[in-house]
């Protein structure tokens, strides 16, 4: 399962990590297709995509629930830095996300169905706007993982490629007026492997590698309870602790602080 929780806190920590390193704009390299895709017939992407929803519950699991918790312990590399982060989400595409970083103070990002914002003890305050909206707004789409198809304005087979020891379908993504994600799901079990994003954010483009691992089950839907995110500056190692659905959660917890 993609995880809403480090999408969005990839995103706001690219910001932070600007006062340590300035984040590299320029575009990953796009990976070479493997030798071996050349010579297969590769799956459609709805087949692949629809084997990825079987494989983390099935979109009536999905669809089940309105709202979800998630809560866990980041560290990123080399500042040292350690702290814990929660998110909160609803099936009206509201979300927010909460990162305590020790030696930095309480980071908060949020979106409301129409606004996104965020506020951290470096930067203050701020309202995102133009392609970093757009992006919040897409990444914050509620069970996600099951209309990817139509989340996208198109998704493309690429061909096969390795991520550690497995072969995976590679996935491109494409959306108007932001950069295309790539996605990597496991030939055998379908689960998603990797993602390669370029985060929209002020300081410029942060290209970022996203592994997926631990992949565990709560309430019929699995998702992975360790996750990687390399960007060219920092390393974000991240491990899930606890995740709820159907909890309620108030509007007010989405709203900006004043």
């Amino acid at each position: 399962m993609k995880n809403l929780l480090i999408v969005t806190f990839i995103v706001t920590v690219s910001s932070i990590c600007a006062l340590a390193q300035k984040p590299d704009s320029s575009k990953p390299p796009a990976p070479k297709p493997a030798a071996e895709s050349s010579a297969v017939r590769l799956p459609s992407a709805a087949d692949v995509l629809e084997k990825y929803v079987k494989a983390i519950g099935g979109r009536d699991a999905l669809q089940k629930f309105k709202t979800r918790y998630q809560a866990g312990t980041v560290e990123l590399s080399p500042m040292g830095l350690k702290g814990t982060i929660e998110s909160y989400a609803r099936s009206d595409d509201r979300s927010l996300t909460k990162v305590s970083l020790a030696g930095i103070g309480d980071i908060l990002d949020g979106y409301d169905g129409k606004t996104a914002w965020t506020v951290n003890p470096i930067q203050g305050s701020r309202i995102k706007e133009g392609r970093e909206l757009l992006q919040t707004k897409r990444n914050n789409i509620f069970a996600r993982e099951s209309s990817i198809d139509k989340i996208y304005k198109s998704v493309t087979v690429r061909g096969i490629e390795k991520v550690g020891e497995h072969d995976t379908y590679v996935i491109v993504a494409s959306s108007d007026g932001l950069p295309d994600d790539i996605l990597y799901f496991d030939k055998e079990n379908g689960l998603m492997l990797r993602s390669d994003t370029i985060s929209i954010t002020p300081e410029g483009e942060q290209a970022v590698k996203t592994f997926y691992d631990d992949y565990r089950e709560v309430d019929g839907i699995k998702s992975a309870f360790k996750i990687k995110a390399i960007t060219p500056a920092f390393e974000i190692n991240s491990v899930i602790t606890e995740v709820k659905y159907g909890m309620p959660i108030e509007d007010s917890k989405f709203v900006q602080p004043k």
